[in-house]
């Protein structure tokens, strides 16, 4: 039996049931190995569909860094918020009132 094509399938799980789907074809020839030709053709296939995920990934990693420097500004506005409506926020050293007339003696 004479081999004339050979094809690799791939199905890479991508989480939140999302798959991705990557199949290839290759011609093989008489003069070919076919044993070296399926092994590159597979290896293609898993550096391939593990390129498009990782780059998947990046973006992700990036817009969830994004989001979290966004929800840690909110939340030290918050606080601050909080602050003066407790009245724990501290005290502005140049705008403390105090009278110059006062002295240290008094206390």
């Amino acid at each position: 039996m004479q081999i004339k094509t050979i094809s690799y399938k791939r199905i890479f799980n991508a989480g939140n049931y999302e798959s991705k789907h990557l199949e290839m074809f290759a011609e093989v020839y008489e003069e070919d190995d076919i044993e070296t030709e399926t092994s590159h053709l597979m290896e293609t296939v898993e550096r391939k569909i593990r390129e498009d995920a990782s780059e998947q990934l990046k973006q992700e990693l990036s817009e969830l860094k994004k989001e979290r420097r966004k929800l840690l500004e909110a939340i030290e506005q918050l606080q601050k918020e909080k602050d003066k409506l407790t009245g724990t926020e501290e005290p502005n050293p140049d705008e403390i009132p105090f009278d110059s007339s006062a002295s240290l003696s008094n206390f």
